[in-house]
């Protein structure tokens, strides 16, 4: 999966593992990219600075997220 931060504030990216905790992967500077390898089903969360949630995505078999 790759992450592509295309707004002007950093951005956390966290997996969210089968219990629904948030596991931190990532932290993403405006105009970043980061790259995950990932299982098809896996669940991603992306939050802003203040943890508020930006977005979730599934992994699929080809995924890219912009912000």
């Amino acid at each position: 999966m790759t992450f592509v931060n295309r707004s002007e504030a950093p951005l956390d990216i966290y997996w969210l593992s089968f219990q629904g905790e948030r596991v931190r992967y990532q932290h993403l500077p405006p105009g970043s990219r980061f790259m995950q390898q990932t299982f098809i089903g896996h669940n991603w969360l992306v939050v802003d600075a203040t943890g508020r949630c930006v977005g979730i995505f599934k992994a699929a078999p080809e995924s890219i997220a912009f912000f």
